[in-house]
C-alpha cells in the first residue's frame, strides 16, 4: 500500500540553461498534490547563475523594486533640467549685432509681447535654415525658457495672428525700415533689385499670373528691395502684384528712398530697371546713380560703334576683372518729358513736352572672352529654335519672338519648308556682343564704375539665400496682410542671415594671418586657426549652428555644467565675440 502525502512543502533547486550558455539557479517550493498525483510548485525564486565556462554561482542584478510613497510619508523632488544652449547663445549674439533686438524695441516700445515673438519668430526663421512656420511650435517648445517668449510654445494660431496685426499695423513696418536708414552712412551704395513669391492661395488680392522660375504662375508677389552694397544688408522693400515690371517699380522707390531720407546714396541697378523716365526721374530727385543700359539704345550704340578699336587694342585694363578694358566718355544727353503743370518762364502748358539736357558719364567695357561667350550662347539658341520649326514643335512666345527676328521661315502650306538665317538682323546683333555699358551721374572712375556694379552682384547672391534659408520663397498665407506680415518677420530674419554671414567673412579672412604679435604668431596658435578656418570653409551655417546645438547645460539642485567643448569650438566663439550663458 502507497504511503500518503505528508503535504509538507519542500524545497529544491533547479538550473535553467540559457541560450548563451549561462545556468540560472533557482530555489523553487513545491507541495505534492494526491488528486493530481505530481508535484505542484508553489515559488521560484532566482537566486544566482553560472556563466558559461564556469561551475560557480555568481549574483544577479537586483530587480528594481518599485517605491511607495504614502500620504503622510512625503516625498522630495529634485530640482533638474538639461537644455540645448549652445545654437541659442550665437543666435542671441547675432540678433545684437545686426541690430534686430534694438529695432523691434524701437518699432513696438509699449507691447513687450508682441515684441517677444516678433523676435522668437525671427530666431526661428534665421535658424531653422527655410523651414515652414508650423515648425515653429515644436521649435519653440524645445527651446523653451530659453527664447525671448517664455510664456508658452508659439503655436499655429498665435504666429497667424502676429503675422495678420504686423500686416495691418504699417507703422510698425516703416519704423523698422526708417531705423535702419539711419545707419546708412553718406554716399551709401544702394542697390535696387527684384525677386517674385508665390502662394497658393486663392483669397490674395494684390497676387497675379506671372512668370516665375520660367512658368506661368498664379498668385506672384514681386518684392522689390532696397539693399547696401556698402554693409550687404537689407534696408527696405516694397509688396507689388507679380505682373509689374521692373522699370515701372523705380518711381515708387525712389519716393521710399526720400521718405527714409535717403537723399545722399548712390544707387546701383542692373538694365532692367534702365529708362529714359527712369534716368530723367533719378535725376531730378538729386539722386546719384550707376546702372547698366543696353547696347542697342539710339544713343547708346553709337558710342560703342566710335571706342570700338579703342577697346580692342588700347583700353584701360580694368583692376576688378582684367578680362575687360574700358574706357569712359562725357555725354550731355537732352530729356523729354511732359510738363505737370504750366511754366510762365518757358511758356510750356501743362502736358506739353519740356527738354532738358543733363551731364551724364558713360563707361564702355569690352571683353573679348564675354564675346565669345555670347556668340555660343546664341548660336545654340538658335539651333534649338530651328530644330523645334523643322520638327514642327510648338514655341513659346520668346522663341516665336526670336524666330521672327533672326530667321526667314518659308512655309509649304502648314510645314516648315526652307529656314534662313536673316544676316542683318544676327550682324546687327552680334556686333555688340562683349560690350558692357554703364552710365552714371557723378561716378568718373570706367575702374570704380565696374567695381560699384559688380559689387551688387553680391545682392542677388543675399537676396537668393534669404528666400531659399529664411523661408521667403513660397509663403503659406491665407490674406494680403498676413503675407505682408511674415515677410516682416523673415525681413528681420534675412538681417541676422547675412550679420551672420559678414560675421563668418570676417573670421575666415582674419584667421591664421600673422600679424606680428609673438603671442598670436606661435606655431600652436597658428595650426589652431588653420584647422578652424578648414572647418569653416567646409560648413554651412546651418550646419555651424546645429553643430553648437549639441551644447547643452545641466543643472541639478542649484549646481550646473555644460557640455565640453574642443579648443576650436571654444577659439570660434571667441572670435566671434559669443559669451557663453553660465
Amino acid at each position: 500500500m502507497p504511503r500518503k502525502a505528508s503535504g509538507v512543502e519542500k524545497i529544491s533547486i533547479a538550473r535553467d540553461t540559457q541560450d548563451n550558455g549561462d545556468i540560472y539557479v533557482y530555489e523553487r517550493k513545491t507541495i505534492y498534490d494526491p488528486i493530481k498525483k505530481y508535484n505542484r510548485i508553489l515559488s521560484k525564486t532566482l537566486i544566482g547563475k553560472i556563466p558559461k565556462g564556469s561551475t560557480e554561482m555568481v549574483d544577479t542584478r537586483p530587480k528594481k523594486r518599485p517605491v511607495i510613497i504614502t500620504a503622510d510619508q512625503g516625498a522630495e523632488i529634485i530640482k533638474a533640467s538639461k537644455r540645448p544652449v549652445g545654437m541659442l547663445d550665437i543666435i542671441a549674439h547675432v540678433a545684437e549685432k545686426s541690430d534686430v533686438a534694438r529695432q523691434v524695441l524701437k518699432a513696438v516700445p509699449d507691447d513687450i509681447g508682441l515684441r517677444q515673438k516678433m523676435l522668437t519668430l525671427a530666431w526661428y526663421g534665421f535658424a531653422s535654415d527655410g523651414d515652414t512656420w508650423p515648425g515653429v511650435t515644436s521649435w519653440s517648445t524645445r527651446y523653451s525658457g530659453l527664447l525671448p517668449y517664455r510664456d508658452t510654445p508659439i503655436s499655429q494660431d498665435m504666429y497667424h495672428d502676429i503675422f495678420a496685426y504686423l500686416g495691418v499695423h504699417e507703422q510698425i513696418k516703416q519704423t523698422i525700415f526708417m531705423i535702419r536708414a539711419e545707419s546708412m552712412g553718406k554716399g551709401e551704395l544702394l542697390a535696387l533689385d527684384s525677386t517674385t513669391v508665390w502662394t497658393e492661395s486663392k483669397q490674395l488680392n494684390s497676387g497675379r499670373s506671372a512668370p516665375h522660375k520660367d512658368k506661368l504662375v498664379k498668385n506672384v508677389y514681386k518684392i522689390v528691395m532696397i539693399y547696401s552694397i556698402t554693409s550687404r544688408q537689407p534696408v527696405a522693400y516694397a509688396i507689388l502684384p507679380g505682373n509689374i515690371p521692373d522699370s515701372s517699380t523705380v518711381p515708387n522707390a525712389l519716393e521710399q528712398l526720400k521718405a527714409l531720407q535717403l537723399d545722399d546714396v548712390e544707387i546701383v541697378s542692373d538694365n532692367g530697371y534702365c529708362t529714359e523716365d527712369n534716368l530723367l526721374a533719378m535725376i531730378m530727385g538729386g539722386f546719384k546713380f550707376i546702372t547698366r543700359i543696353e547696347n542697342d539704345i539710339q544713343w547708346i550704340s553709337p558710342l560703342i560703334d566710335q571706342y570700338r578699336e579703342e577697346l580692342a587694342f588700347c583700353g584701360e585694363i580694368m583692376h576688378c576683372d582684367p578680362k575687360f578694358s574700358g574706357i569712359t566718355t562725357m555725354q550731355m544727353h537732352t530729356f523729354q518729358y511732359a510738363r505737370q503743370r504750366g511754366s510762365e518762364k518757358s511758356g510750356l502748358a501743362k502736358g506739353e513736352t519740356e527738354e532738358i539736357t543733363r551731364r551724364l558719364y558713360v563707361h564702355i567695357y569690352f571683353s573679348s572672352t564675354k564675346k565669345a561667350d555670347e556668340d555660343v550662347k546664341f548660336r545654340k539658341q538658335y539651333d534649338a529654335v530651328y530644330t523645334d520649326l523643322m520638327s514642327g514643335a510648338m514655341l513659346d512666345k520668346d522663341d516665336r519672338a526670336f524666330a521672327e527676328k533672326y530667321m526667314k521661315v518659308r512655309y509649304w502650306g502648314d510645314r516648315v519648308a526652307e529656314i534662313q538665317p536673316n544676316r542683318t538682323a544676327i550682324q546687327k546683333r552680334s556686333r555688340y556682343h562683349g560690350f558692357l555699358v554703364l552710365v552714371s551721374r557723378k561716378e568718373k572712375d570706367t575702374n570704380r564704375a565696374l567695381e560699384k556694379y559688380r559689387a551688387r552682384e553680391y545682392v542677388e547672391e543675399d537676396i537668393k539665400n534669404g528666400k531659399y534659408h529664411a523661408g521667403t520663397n513660397h509663403p503659406r498665407v491665407w490674406t494680403d496682410d498676413t503675407l505682408d506680415g511674415q515677410l516682416l518677420v523673415q525681413f528681420l530674419a534675412q538681417s541676422m542671415h547675412e550679420s551672420f554671414a559678414s560675421m563668418l567673412r570676417t573670421q575666415k579672412e582674419s584667421l591664421a594671418i600673422a600679424n606680428g604679435d609673438m603671442d598670436h604668431d606661435n606655431r600652436h596658435n597658428m595650426e589652431q586657426e588653420k584647422a578652424l578656418k578648414n572647418w569653416l570653409r567646409k560648413t554651412s551655417m546651418y550646419g555651424i549652428l546645429q553643430w553648437f546645438d549639441a551644447i547643452q547645460r545641466t543643472e541639478v539642485e542649484g549646481k550646473h555644467w555644460k557640455t565640453e567643448m574642443s579648443k576650436r569650438d571654444q577659439l570660434f566663439l571667441e572670435k566671434l565675440g559669443v559669451k557663453p550663458r553660465g
